[in-house]
């Protein structure tokens, strides 16, 4: 029954969307509560094109959003046995965070802090598992990630992500702080705050 909701929700997401004049305050309600209902995973399929970048580390890129800088891009290590899985490494924190924001979480468990900037200038905060927000947004919901790198120090990453949905126009945008020291854990506590729902004009690639 919560599966359904979801959709219903996403459904209604999209008609306010495509509507002449967007109700924005809904739009952004519609996001929070389907993000709370939705009980789907994440499980991203390999990407069907890898190529190798160094040793046993790959790589998949299909392209930028707006900036060079800001891409659909993940590392991946290959074993012995030609298996691959998304790249966590402390001494590659950017390739790392990059690999994870774009939904390639593993085994992990991380948390988001995160705060929903509204119409208004009014905030929503909530908790909630990494893995059911990109789920919600990337698998449910249709949305593409997008993730640049805005500042990087051994012990402060400030990442953004960029949640792309061509049909409906719009874009997530969600500016990440992460200590690098989080790759070494299967869990911890991401802060994230989130602008929902931004007209989009131009996707380049």
């Amino acid at each position: 029954m919560r599966k359904e909701i979801t959709i219903l929700l996403c459904l209604a997401v999209s008609l306010a969307a495509f509507a002449q004049e967007p109700d924005k305050p809904a739009m952004e309600k519609f996001f929070m509560d389907g993000l709370s209902l939705y009980e789907g995973g994440l499980e991203r399929p390999l990407p069907d094109s890898l190529q190798r970048v160094d040793k046993d580390l790959y790589v998949s890129d299909y392209g930028h959003y707006e900036t060079e800088s800001v891409r659909a891009v993940s590392y991946f290590l290959r074993d012995k046995k030609g298996n691959y899985t998304p790249l966590r490494d402390k001494d590659r924190p950017v390739e790392s965070i990059l690999t994870l924001l774009s939904g390639y979480t593993g085994s992990t468990n991380y948390t988001v802090a995160l705060k929903q900037h509204r119409y208004n200038y009014a905030m929503e905060e909530v908790d909630v598992p990494l893995n059911r927000l990109l789920g919600f947004c990337i698998m449910e919901c249709a949305f593409v990630p997008f993730v640049g790198i805005e500042k990087a120090q051994e012990d402060h990453v400030k990442a953004t992500l960029f949640l792309v949905n061509e049909k409906l126009g719009y874009s997530h945008t969600f500016i990440f702080d992460i200590d690098p020291g989080i790759l070494e854990k299967e869990e911890g506590l991401l802060q994230a705050e989130a602008y929902t729902f931004t007209p989009i004009h131009n996707l380049a690639r």
